[in-house]
């Protein structure tokens, strides 16, 4: 279970145990198990141990499957045998973006036993990017920075590795613009320039991919390659061997800053402390390494570890109802179905130490015992699985260039059809104009300035050409006729229009408009013109 990254904790190996011992009547619900059990049990099985497991992001564990991986390096070794790469490494290429913060990541350090001393970072948490690239020959090119900030200033890069460049963005990271201007003005100038083709091979972020920039590669006689979604942390080499090594070598050159100096990290010094570990990181023994472990060159699927591959077999579907219906064979173990179920080694060696002796005339209860680790399995696969069969796919641009070389006509041809296919069948977002609720006790109309029971119009909400409104002749003004002043109308701003009751005839006039007075005070007696 730990292999497929559901391992348990502790306790829960501790309740599991106590619930295997109640099966076989080893224990009673009375008397459970305790962490001293556990202690006893670690020590007689020296292979275990406890530790804490590394992270692993949910789209990484289900996409990393076996096939997804040959496929990958049937589409490679395709592509390596077209352009003749096989024994070229110096052409081979991976490129990729590193995010660094300049509130670092306080290294160990050698303190007393009974203290738990703090360290001292800048406190600020600005990012900025690095696009790293190397061959997997062990060269290196000059490392690229994505400042924060909006104008790019030559100070930005004091300090930094010769032939670094750089560029700035609004929060640190890289983006279409500036991807593409790393290969044509910075990448192109480090790579080797004769009639043989360059493989680079990316992660198919979308600012990665375009037609203008797979034209460009196709004159420049570049070859793109795609890796498979979601599974750089296997099979893109700075991942694997450099990008770890850069991040625990620059936050000791910001722990040693902080120390030496009395400045802080800032964007004026990020680019000569991250040069420091880039130059260190992606030395020509990383980078062979990084490039031999993800069995790129020399091309070798076998260098990928299959134990990295099993989280993704909890995401197959299996046959729950054939699991419960198999016979239980002589050893009182459930023979496998046609989809495998991964096991788990620790609870095979619990299995293994607690069964007791199977009695006969007592089918049930082997049943049970045998099937006590096994239906976990099951459950877990069957959650992980039921709602994958109702998800609908995605049309996405990742599913057409995964694992795939994307300078081929085919697939260039692909992703224009999706492109086009995106921006045509697009809908237009619907804007909805918000109406501010009325509160339920105000019943109360708005009183003009006098305290009389005055209309007030907001031009804003006034009926246009399009939006005809039937208006009666009651609500028009009595001597312009209208229910809208013209100057209100023509008006670009808006106005509030007031009105005032004839106390004769009781028309309703437009003040200031239509009639000299602006304003009518209580108690004064108003008529309007046909009356005076």
């Amino acid at each position: 279970m730990a292999n497929l990254g559901y391992g348990y904790t502790r306790q829960e190996l501790v309740n599991m145990a106590w619930n295997y011992a109640v099966i076989l009547e080893k224990r009673t619900k009375t008397n459970p198990l305790t962490l001293r059990w556990f202690d006893g049990f670690i020590s007689r099985w020296p292979e275990l141990r406890v530790l804490k497991p590394r992270g692993l992001e949910h789209l990484r564990a289900k996409s990393a499957r076996a096939e997804t991986v040959h496929n990958y390096f049937s589409n490679l070794s395709e592509v390596i045998a077209k352009y003749d790469l096989a024994d070229k490494p110096h052409l081979i290429f991976n490129v990729d973006e590193k995010g660094i913060s300049q509130n670092h990541s306080p290294p160990h350090v050698v303190a007393g036993k009974d203290v738990h001393p703090p360290a001292v970072t800048s406190g600020k948490s600005a990012t900025t990017t690095i696009i790293g690239c190397g061959s997997a020959a062990g060269v290196a090119v000059p490392p690229f920075f994505v400042f924060q900030g909006a104008r790019m200033r030559s100070d930005l890069l004091d300090g930094t590795s010769p032939g670094a460049s750089g560029e700035v963005s609004e929060t640190g990271w890289s983006n279409a613009l500036i991807f593409r201007k790393y290969l044509q003005q910075h990448f192109i100038k480090h790579i080797p320039r004769d009639d043989h083709h360059v493989l680079l091979l990316m992660d198919g972020h979308s600012t990665h991919v375009s037609v203008g920039l797979i034209e460009w590669a196709k004159e420049n006689k570049i070859v793109f390659f795609i890796l498979p979604a979601h599974t750089s942390h296997i099979l893109q080499p700075l991942d694997v061997g450099c990008y770890g090594p850069l991040q625990r070598i620059y936050n000791n050159e910001c722990h040693k800053q902080m120390r030496l100096t009395s400045t802080v990290i800032t964007r004026y010094n990020v680019g000569e402390l991250a040069s420091r570990a880039y130059t260190r990181a992606m030395s020509p023994e990383n980078l062979q390494t990084a490039f031999k472990r993800t069995g790129i060159f020399p091309l070798d699927v076998a260098a990928i570890d299959p134990l990295t591959l099993t989280p993704a077999e909890v995401f197959k579907p299996v046959d729950i109802s054939a699991e419960d219906s198999q016979p239980i064979t002589n050893n009182g173990d459930a023979p496998q179905s046609e989809t495998r179920v991964p096991q788990k080694e620790t609870e095979t060696h619990l299995e293994e130490m607690e069964a007791p002796p199977k009695e006969a005339g007592a089918p049930h209860k082997e049943i049970e015992t045998s099937n006590f680790f096994n239906n976990r399995l099951v459950s877990l696969v069957k959650v992980k699985t039921e709602k994958e069969a109702t998800k609908k796919p995605r049309k996405c641009l990742s599913k057409i260039v995964s694992g795939q070389c994307i300078t081929n006509d085919d697939i260039e041809n692909f992703v224009r059809e999706h492109i086009v296919n995106k921006t045509t069948t697009k809908a237009p977002k619907k804007i909805t104009k918000k109406i501010p609720k009325k509160s339920k006790n105000d019943n109360s109309q708005i009183a003009g300035p006098s305290g009389m029971n005055l209309h007030v119009a907001n031009s804003s909400n006034q009926p246009d050409d399009s939006e005809p409104m039937e208006i009666s002749e009651d609500e028009k003004c009595c001597r312009c006729g209208k229910f809208t002043p013209d100057e209100v109308r023509k008006s670009s701003v808006i106005i509030f229009t007031k009105w005032a009751q004839c106390d004769v005839c009781g028309h309703w006039v437009h003040l200031k408009y239509c009639d000299k007075l602006i304003a009518v005070r209580r108690g004064v007696e108003f008529k309007c013109i046909h009356c005076k």
